[in-house]
């Protein structure tokens, strides 16, 4: 995996919820593991649903408000550094980033002038030879990656909508210094903020719905969930997401514990995709500047194809079956830059997935000797890789 991430020329991460596992957040397993929840039989899939802003404000804030707070007061693991680190050395600028990087600018130039969308955040750079797709929702790539070179394609809990998109278009950033107030023993978020929070080791009070779950589920290794996390506190945090907007237009719409839309006034939720969800609004440039990145790597191995082929690596983390975009386009990168002339190599780190899902990639399918699978968790592989990487990038230059 060193050794094909080191004879690249253009690397593509995509990342899934095991990716932020690592950091100590919950993912779909675990995420919903709290009394409060359990009580009245809600899973993740039942809790990450719009109606609920609807029909129980309370419950849909207590559960995204506890997601942000948790998101925000959580260290990323070392691994987005040794990613970051890796892309600037090899792939942020060399020739073939500096390539692809001249091509955006030259496409975005003239449409810039032309859109007079708002962006909940400023994006003066473009991608090199490194790009990020990712399904994780905790905005922590923004942490070491660079703006230009991420795409969410389930949105974030930094970034918010209006409730009526018929109504309101865009989207805005969260303030700063914002914090939600949740009561840890009902995980409910009342509209006003005097809530008195309920300590941690008090979750087997009345009013927690179950015996304590304490026994099984304290100390270091247990799980976590929403509400309890490693936490840590972010250094860097959003230092690649500036705010766009002075200070007043960012805290409007969050003077209470229920944000409202910062034009209308109603009601407004974050801008992520849910489950049954016909209302989320996408950052609109996000995907064009993710579309346009792949169209110029698709173009670049084009020209390449009759020499040497451009050599792509795409690295894999994280992403399981139980909601597969991630999964799903990683592979379809893997056949559009291949069908375009590219070497491609597809590098899968999953301790329960790693093998491909798609005929040519699958045991025993066309390109199945393309796909590397590590059969890992992501955090512990990368730094395998990372430790390999010396010697892979001395072999890579001698060859």
């Amino acid at each position: 995996a060193a050794r094909t991430i080191a004879e690249a020329d253009v690397f593509l991460l995509c990342t899934g919820a095991g990716f932020s596992a690592d950091s100590g957040l919950a993912i779909y397993a675990d995420v919903a593991k709290v009394p409060a929840y359990a009580a009245r039989g809600l899973e993740y899939r039942d809790l990450c649903q719009p109606f609920w802003l609807e029909q129980e404000p309370e419950l849909f804030w207590g559960f995204w408000g506890q997601c942000y707070n948790d998101y925000r007061n959580t260290t990323p693991h070392p691994g987005y550094e040794i990613l970051d680190r890796w892309a600037e050395r090899r792939f942020r600028h060399s020739a073939i980033a500096e390539e692809i990087r001249r091509g955006l600018a030259a496409d975005t130039e003239e449409a810039a002038e032309e859109d007079g969308t708002e962006e909940p955040y400023h994006v003066t750079d473009h991608a090199g030879g490194f790009f990020v797709f990712t399904s994780n929702v905790d905005a922590h790539h923004f942490d070491w990656f660079k703006a230009g070179e991420i795409r969410e394609c389930h949105g974030n809990t930094e970034v918010y909508q209006c409730a009526m998109p018929s109504a309101c278009t865009g989207v805005w950033r969260a303030p700063p210094d914002f914090a939600f107030e949740v009561d840890k023993a009902s995980m409910l978020a009342p509209a006003t903020t005097e809530v008195d929070q309920v300590p941690e080791e008090s979750e087997d009070s009345p009013g927690a719905g179950s015996p304590s779950p304490k026994a099984e589920t304290s100390g270091p290794e247990a799980p976590p969930r929403i509400g309890r996390v490693r936490g840590g506190g972010r250094v860097t945090m959003l230092r690649n997401m500036p705010a766009l907007s002075s200070e007043e237009a960012a805290l409007a719409g969050f003077t209470t514990n229920h944000p409202q839309c910062r034009k209308c006034g109603g009601a407004a939720r974050p801008a992520i995709l849910m489950f049954s969800d016909s209302s989320w609004q996408d950052v609109d440039s996000q995907q064009e500047r993710w579309d346009a990145w792949g169209n110029a790597v698709e173009q670049l191995g084009q020209r390449q194809s009759s020499g040497t082929a451009l050599r792509v690596a795409i690295l894999e983390i994280g992403a399981g079956g139980n909601v597969v975009t991630v999964r799903g386009t990683s592979e379809r990168c893997f056949k559009e830059f291949r069908d375009a002339g590219a070497d491609v190599r597809l590098i899968r780190v999953n301790p329960d997935l790693p093998l491909g899902d798609g005929q040519e990639l699958a045991p025993e399918g066309e390109h199945e000797s393309r796909l590397i699978s590590v059969m890992g968790r992501g955090l512990e592989s990368l730094r395998k890789m990372d430790a390999a990487m010396p010697e892979a990038m001395r072999a890579a230059s001698v060859s």
